[in-house]
């Protein structure tokens, strides 16, 4: 089982049971939830 760090809040969660997740750069990021994934996105928007 395979663990990823949520880059917005920092929580921890199972790569294979995250429902929030997206390929940036090619690097698979993962997040606890959907606010998370759009405030990364988000702020990926900007630069």
């Amino acid at each position: 089982m395979a663990k990823a760090k949520d880059p917005v809040c920092g929580m921890t969660m199972d790569t294979e049971k995250a429902k929030f997740k997206g390929v940036y750069d090619g690097v698979a990021v993962y997040f606890c939830a959907e606010s998370c994934q759009k405030t990364f996105e988000a702020k990926r928007a900007k630069h």
